[in-house]
């Protein structure tokens, strides 16, 4: 399990920026902000279900060349399983059921932290589910009219990349917490042995002692033989 077991399930407290967002053809400035204002909710509550927005849903699939897999409920059962799983066993959330593959609500045999850990381990490295969506978002190129939006993904990368910070600096604060665990756990063997050294040392001490003991014992049991008298010694 190791830095896993330490880690602590909470939310993030990443803050919105202040940006100036251009107004396009489709979209206004004050809806760019609110779409990147709703986005950095929704990473500072790892996806959770309620926080996934319709807007947030039409610019992934409209500007940002994600597939709409049917519906709002269709794409987050697609990218955020592992949220819908966390916050089902770990906050007591009951997410809908996605139309695709079903009921996310899962029961865990793992414990929080593991829960928690689930969400980085998919960001990280993972093709699949929010692997595949942090790598589509951070990946954005931006292509044809999609430029219209490049500020407003421009904000959404960066606030992605901070989350992704912040998961690295608890990391680092559970390993932190693990290395003294493990370091306390040698001083704590390590006495353990001193001790029982010593006990056994006494033990030794007395098994001497009684041999030592015993020894004298049967030493003073042993009788003097007398000494032969002689024939001068009779005539004296």
């Amino acid at each position: 399990m190791g830095i896993r077991k330490y880690l602590k399930p909470k939310n993030f407290k990443i803050k919105a920026k202040s940006i100036k967002f251009e107004s396009v053809n489709f979209m206004t400035d004050l809806e760019k902000a609110k779409i990147y204002v709703a986005f950095v909710k929704l990473l500072n509550n790892h996806f959770k279900h309620t926080l996934f927005k319709k807007n947030l849903y039409q610019h992934f699939i409209n500007h940002c060349g994600f597939m709409a897999h049917y519906n709002l409920h269709g794409f987050y059962g697609e990218y955020f399983e592992k949220a819908a799983n966390y916050h089902y066993n770990v906050n007591g959330y009951k997410n809908p059921m996605h139309e695709c593959s079903g009921n996310l609500n899962k029961k865990s045999s793992l414990s929080f932290s593991e829960q928690f850990y689930s969400i980085y381990e998919e960001l990280n490295g993972s093709r699949d589910g929010l692997g595949e969506f942090y790598d589509k978002i951070i990946n954005n190129r931006n292509y044809g009219g999609y430029s219209d939006y490049e500020d407003l993904d421009r904000a959404i990368k960066d606030a992605f990349s901070e989350y992704m910070e912040i998961w690295r600096d608890e990391l680092k604060k559970a390993s932190r917490v693990y290395s003294k665990f493990l370091k306390d756990e040698n001083i704590k063997e390590l006495k353990a042995k001193k001790i029982a050294i010593k006990k056994e040392q006494i033990q030794l001490d007395e098994n001497t002692q009684e041999i030592e003991e015993t020894l004298t014992i049967k030493a003073n049991k042993v009788t003097t033989v007398p000494t032969q008298l002689s024939l001068f010694d009779f005539a004296s």
